[in-house]
């Protein structure tokens, strides 16, 4: 949202130096497209950091979907299914055990086992 919204101020700024040159008023065009560009850098920057965290969320909710389908994960299965290395892929897992997107535990350094959601069924029988 910050992003759009710096990205739109850029524009109407840009906008404003065209009027400028039309009514070839020299220093409102050097103001307008002084504004333009500081605010267009931090708009693309903003823009950029969005998309990076969106992609980010992404990979980590994929993570704990591929994990939780599973019984036990060996990391070089998570690795080849997010196409990363297996330190990345490790380092991935690690995050959204942290960030609570999956529950388990690490049998091994290199095999991690994801907590159940299902609800122990009751026994039956003598």
């Amino acid at each position: 949202m910050l992003g759009a919204a710096t990205l739109a101020i850029a524009t109407l700024a840009g906008v404003l130096a065209a009027a400028g040159v039309a009514l070839q008023q020299l220093v409102s065009v050097a103001a307008a497209s002084l504004c333009a560009v500081l605010f267009l850098i931090p708009g693309l920057y903003f823009l950029g950091y969005s998309r990076r965290l969106a992609s980010r969320e992404l990979a980590l909710v994929h993570t704990a979907a591929f994990v939780r389908s599973r019984e036990a994960v060996p990391i070089e299965d998570l690795a080849e299914e997010l196409h990363v290395s297996r330190e990345d892929a490790d380092r991935i897992l690690r995050t959204a055990v942290r960030e609570g997107h999956v529950r388990g535990r690490f049998e091994t350094p290199t095999r991690f086992v994801a907590e159940r959601s299902d609800p122990p069924q009751p026994r039956r029988g003598p």
